[in-house]
């Protein structure tokens, strides 16, 4: 029984895992990577190997292996399909593109300087409107349109959409707008890259129908996984296990 710990920035998430998945968990990181660890650690006990990844992952001070958030999406993605040529994911602080080869990593690129292409700048788009992300996630889907959010910076999309809300443009077709601004900003960003399909579509921000909508239209078809903001806890626990197709 191996623990896959994933302790991210703003969440920190745990697979139990013998091959399969067994248990999951996870509890936000809230600037006590510490705490959310020995969390995660009591709710999945049982376990008799660990490995960590993340940004916090050298906290992990009871784990003999550690890998980089990199390495651990191209297990996690090889583990579900080893067709996955491109992993698009998008974290609460950052977003990664990972291009696999031979189900290896070739090229990645990330976004970590800016919150635009992120889940936090969706999460603070929806402050500012007053919607929870289900909320959001539900205006996005209604919209047969979208309204074009051209600013990149956060305070600057707020005041774009203040425009848009009291020119009296409908709220789905302005949310939609925002969804559709995030993935157009990473795909800008995994020009450096290439984009090959199949694309697995995964971190938190793949558990939004409204941006998954908007990811689709614009690059085909994507392949969003179960549990898709686990695939860097269960390419962790992978990474550790004896799996013959890994």
């Amino acid at each position: 029984m191996v623990l896959g710990l994933d302790i991210g920035s703003c969440y920190t998430k745990g697979i139990l895992y013998n091959g399969k998945i067994i248990k999951t968990a996870v509890t936000r990181t809230l600037f006590k990577p510490r705490q959310a660890i020995e969390k995660i650690k009591e709710e999945l006990a049982g376990y008799k190997k660990i490995c960590s990844t993340g940004y916090g992952r050298e906290l992990v001070t009871d784990a003999p292996k550690k890998i980089t958030e990199i390495t651990a999406f191209a297990y996690g993605a090889s583990y579900l399909d080893l067709n996955i040529k491109t992993i698009i994911d998008i974290g609460g602080q950052d977003s990664k593109i990972i291009k696999l080869r031979n189900n290896k990593v070739d090229r990645f690129v990330m976004n970590d300087r800016c919150a635009a292409g992120t889940g936090n700048f969706i999460e603070k788009i929806a402050q500012s409107l007053g919607l929870s992300l289900d909320e959001f996630a539900a205006h996005a889907l209604r919209s047969e349109r979208h309204e074009p959010i051209d600013s990149l910076c956060v305070v600057m999309a707020e005041t774009e959409i203040l425009s848009l809300v009291s020119e009296g443009k409908p709220i789905e077709d302005i949310v939609a707008g925002v969804c559709d601004s995030l993935c157009r900003r990473l795909i800008g960003i995994a020009s450096q890259v290439g984009i090959e399909t199949p694309i697995l579509f995964c971190g938190g921000g793949a558990l939004n129908p409204g941006i998954v909508k908007a990811m689709q239209r614009l690059v085909g078809k994507v392949i969003v996984p179960d549990h898709p903001q686990f695939i860097g806890a269960l390419g962790a626990a992978a990474a550790v296990s004896n799996i013959d197709n890994i």
